[in-house]
C-alpha cells in the first residue's frame, strides 16, 4: 500500500510540473500587439528635421494622448509606410544617445517641458 501511495504522489508531482511548465510557455508566447511592435521601424525619424524642430511638442502631445488610450497598439505610420511605436522610448532610441539632446534646445528656447514628470530623465540614467 505504501509503494502505491508513493507512486501516486510521484505521478501527481510529475503532472504538476508538466502543467506549470506548459502555462509558463504559454505566458511567454508573443501576443499580437508584441508581434506588431516587433515590426515597427525606428531606423529614421518620424518627420523631417525641419518639421520636428517646430512641431515636436505637438507630435509628442498627440502621441501621449493616443498611447494613453491605445497602449501598445498605438502605432504611427508615415506617408512612406514606415511604422513607429507611439512612445517616448521611440524618440530616445535614437536621440537618447546624447544625454543633453532635449535639454540643450529647451534651455536655448527657455522652455520647461513636462515629459520628465512621468518619464525618467536621460540625465538621471547612468
Amino acid at each position: 500500500m505504501r509503494k502505491k501511495n508513493i507512486l501516486i504522489i510521484g505521478l501527481l508531482a510529475a503532472l504538476l510540473v508538466v502543467l506549470v511548465s506548459s502555462f509558463r510557455a504559454g505566458a511567454e508566447s508573443e501576443s499580437p500587439a508584441e508581434a506588431d511592435a516587433a515590426r515597427v521601424d525606428s531606423s529614421a525619424c518620424v518627420y523631417p528635421k525641419e518639421y520636428m524642430q517646430t512641431h515636436h511638442m505637438q507630435v509628442l502631445e498627440d502621441w501621449k494622448n493616443t498611447a494613453a488610450h491605445e497602449g501598445p497598439d498605438a502605432v504611427h505610420e508615415t506617408a512612406d509606410g514606415r511604422k513607429f511605436q507611439k512612445n517616448l522610448s521611440t524618440c530616445l532610441a535614437c536621440h537618447g544617445s546624447n544625454r543633453y539632446f532635449c535639454f540643450s534646445c529647451h534651455a536655448y528656447a527657455n522652455v520647461t517641458p513636462n515629459c520628465w514628470n512621468c518619464h525618467i530623465s536621460p540625465l538621471d540614467t547612468p
